[in-house]
């Protein structure tokens, strides 16, 4: 999670750095500021250009499967931006394993909403792998037109004011950094502006953030655990290529990761391309009706007959079998259940809930677990 949130900064943080002018660096950082500072409306595509196998894999028919299912993968949509009102609004079209996915974002000031239309195409994909979700009609159309608050407190992992505050503090991080790139790394041929940045751009930018989720209090939930050793996992190479035209204000990105030999993966480095492109489809951005909210509770209580049953089956499997759990297995579930809120049950509930556990427990793992339930 933390990568994630580490990667969306510093990509978000490299399209809307400030900057005026007319050289080839500076034409690029006045397109960024245009898009932070004006409203605008761009539709925005992606798709993977390229993958390329490890020689000992290229005549595996289970990679090549793997691959084309990979390349079949597109993502289509627009994205708005509102600047008076201080709100966004992404609507993207996920196509891949035969299904069309909608995926939905609003946001105003802190306020982010999460459309969950989302959850008939993840069901219908998770059924194609035997990962069985609800698919019955009632179920899903219990999320159509729903959205979940994402900066609820009950939803959120993290504080919501605080990202805020570190991400514009980060972003004059960048912005510093960029200003200080030699001009030889912004081209410019007829209306194009090229941009590159390679690995070391991106770990020192990662070093940065790092650095500055270190300085406050308020940012210590930011900080990037095992810090090195995520930057000696990052692949070999990375390679993002900007091309600005600076007439039509078109901008594609194109990220290219090369992956080392003893990563023991199948692939040697895959091509993704991004596309941005101002159309003139600017409109109000709606938030969500207070009916068309849903919390993170009523989405279990959605799902809670659906996630009992499924656990009844598990357990039921397990209780047929001659099953013995070992001390580290048992270690590892105590880990599950130590992250899991149990506040909300009832005592009932809870000894319910033990009573499908006593079977599989000794005496002494039996009084553990009931610890964690009565404590929560």
């Amino acid at each position: 999670m933390k990568k994630i949130k580490l990667a969306l900064l510093i990509i978000l943080s490299v399209i809307i750095l400030a900057g005026c002018g007319k050289s080839a660096k500076e034409e690029f950082f006045d397109y960024t500021k245009k898009n932070v500072t004006e409203n605008s409306s761009n539709d925005i595509s992606m798709t993977i250009k390229d993958i390329k196998l490890t020689a000992d894999m290229k005549d595996s028919p289970e990679a090549n499967v793997m691959v084309t299912q990979l390349k079949d993968i597109k993502v289509t949509g627009s994205m708005q931006h509102d600047v008076s009102e201080k709100a966004t609004n992404t609507k993207l079209n996920i196509e891949a394993l035969g299904q069309k996915i909608p995926l939905e974002f609003i946001s105003k000031n802190d306020d982010m909403y999460f459309s969950l239309d989302i959850f008939r195409g993840i069901s219908k994909i998770a059924s194609q792998f035997n990962s069985e979700l609800p698919s019955d009609e009632k179920t899903l159309s219990a999320f159509d037109g729903k959205y979940l608050k994402l900066s609820d407190a009950d939803t959120l992992e993290i504080d919501s004011k605080s990202a805020t505050n570190l991400t514009k503090e980060f972003q004059k991080e960048v912005s510093n950094y960029f200003t200080s790139l030699d001009e030889e790394r912004f081209t410019k041929e007829n209306d194009v502006v090229t941009f590159k940045l390679t690995k070391k751009d991106v770990v020192v930018l990662a070093e940065k953030f790092n650095t500055l989720s270190k300085s406050k209090k308020e940012y210590k939930e930011f900080v990037i655990p095992d810090f090195d050793e995520m930057i000696k996992n990052l692949p070999k190479a990375l390679d993002v290529k900007f091309n600005l035209n600076t007439k039509t204000n078109d901008l594609a990105v194109a990220l290219t990761s090369t992956f080392d030999k003893k990563d023991e993966g199948f692939i040697d480095s895959i091509e993704v391309l991004y596309n941005y492109k101002p159309n003139d489809k600017q409109v109000a951005i709606k938030l969500p009706a207070k009916k068309e909210i849903v919390n993170v509770k009523e989405i279990e209580a959605i799902l809670a007959p659906y996630l009992s049953d499924e656990l009844d089956e598990e357990l039921d499997e397990e209780l047929d079998g001659d099953f013995n759990m070992a001390d580290d297995e048992f270690k590892e579930l105590v880990k599950e259940l130590e992250k899991e809120d149990f506040s909300s049950f009832s005592a009932a509930e809870s000894d319910e809930l033990l009573e499908e556990y006593e079977p599989l427990l000794t005496e002494k793992q039996y009084k553990t677990i009931e610890k964690i339930f009565k404590n929560k």
